[in-house]
């Protein structure tokens, strides 16, 4: 798993370094995530080319709301790393796109709509995404977008969002190291604002 990460922040970096020099860097934060309970955000993209741009992302969420002893906390924690590309049929940061990309998640939710039991765990897939950017000057988009992601993740459910116990199956086995396959909308639900170099 340490690889995988190891990977998607080289490949970040090394966007980042190479656009420094180019022409056509953008960067990007969603709204969105930042509505989702302060997730703070940042995509750096560099187009190669009329029809395609590559692009890395971070996600980070640290944040516990609530009280334990009221049984009110609730987070929605999470550390994300993503790398992938768009096809623009159009022009770069223009118009409609379409995306690809990989994405690794560290994450522990619970307490949320009132649902006591939490799940902290690690995520990896791949996920598919569309959207449109609407040019609203020289170098500011506003991008609208949607996706989704699947792959495999491995968790350990507690019964609450602070306790630490760990919560039992219906067999009375403790629901911990395990693992799953997922499909799932993912961050690329967006209203994002993009900054174009």
């Amino acid at each position: 798993m340490k690889n995988i990460i190891l990977s998607i922040a080289l490949l970040l970096l090394l966007c980042l370094t190479h656009s420094l020099f180019a022409q056509e860097l953008s960067l990007s934060t969603n709204l969105l995530d930042w509505a989702n309970l302060g997730t703070a955000n940042l995509q750096a993209g560099y187009s190669f080319g009329r029809h395609a741009s590559l692009h890395a992302g971070v996600r980070y969420n640290n944040w516990n709301y609530g009280s334990a002893e009221r049984r009110t906390a609730f987070q929605n924690r999470a550390r994300t790393l993503s790398a992938g590309a768009r096809y623009w049929p159009w022009s770069v940061y223009s118009s409609w796109w379409f995306g690809m990309k990989a994405q690794v998640e560290e994450y522990n939710r619970g307490g949320l709509l009132r649902r006591a039991q939490t799940e902290e765990g690690v995520a990896a897939g791949l996920g598919l995404a569309l959207g449109y950017s609407r040019m609203l000057s020289e170098q500011w988009n506003l991008d609208l977008g949607v996706g989704f992601w699947g792959g495999k993740t491995w968790y350990t459910q507690y019964r609450c969002p602070r306790c630490g116990r760990i919560r039992l199956d219906e067999d009375g086995n403790p629901v911990r190291d395990a693992t799953k396959w997922f499909l799932l909308p993912s961050n690329d639900l967006q209203i994002s604002l993009t900054y174009i170099f």
